[in-house]
């Protein structure tokens, strides 16, 4: 199923998934290919996987929602999408789920997505990103409010009073193999400070990925 049919092919009430940005929505077309399953959190990341697990009916995917009125919410609003697995739990919880209940998923060809953006005070975002870098062996990271060096265009989250960017992710990657690829479209002016700056990590065996060549002009390797 191509790029636009996937685009139209959405849950009425669940919005556009990560359509949202039509760009992003096109490169991680090309990644979501070849993963068996897809993983979010914070704020934003069960809706959004809910709106893409009907868009790929033969993935798994999983997310959580720690409010529970939110988490009641997007569970309704996803009513008969199989493929979706709502966690009412944090992001810290999530992984613990992970970790203790489904380890096999760290060997599997997966996207996650993270968002910067949410959790409360008590969330640790760093530490969810040295988690994953840690745990998983072919993993697609895709951090959602990364502040995109040198396209102030883009908007970018704060955690604890630190900037969601490269100079403070970096070390949380210690010792995992990873190549990271950022956007390289232009943003128009009506959408300034409106899109999402993001950075895709390829972990492990996925380092080496290479997108086609249709989509060169969307996204570039940062070295």
């Amino acid at each position: 199923m191509g790029f636009f049919r996937r685009f139209f092919h959405r849950r009425q009430g669940l919005g556009l998934g990560f359509a949202e940005d039509p760009a992003l929505a096109q490169v991680l077309d090309a990644v979501l290919e070849g993963c068996e399953y897809v993983l979010g959190a914070g704020d934003g990341a069960a809706l959004t996987l809910a709106a893409e697990a009907r868009r790929y009916p033969g993935k798994e995917f999983l997310a959580c929602e720690p409010g529970p009125e939110q988490c009641h919410d997007v569970s309704n609003r996803a009513e008969g999408i199989k493929n979706l697995y709502l966690h009412n739990r944090t992001p810290a919880e999530f992984l613990d789920i992970l970790a203790q209940d489904k380890p096999y998923l760290f060997g599997r060809d997966t996207l996650f997505f993270l968002s910067a953006l949410g959790g409360g005070g008590e969330r640790r975002l760093f530490e969810e990103i040295s988690f994953v870098a840690g745990r998983f062996q072919a993993c697609f990271l895709l951090l959602s409010g990364l502040r995109v060096p040198d396209r102030d265009e883009f908007a970018y989250a704060t955690h604890r009073g630190r900037e969601c960017s490269l100079k403070n992710v970096r070390p949380c990657l210690a010792g995992a193999v990873n190549s990271l690829h950022l956007p390289a479209y232009a943003v128009r002016p009506s959408r300034r400070r409106v899109l999402k700056g993001w950075g895709l990590f390829c972990l492990g065996r996925n380092a080496e990925f290479v997108f086609p060549e249709p989509l060169a002009g969307l996204v570039r390797k940062f070295v």
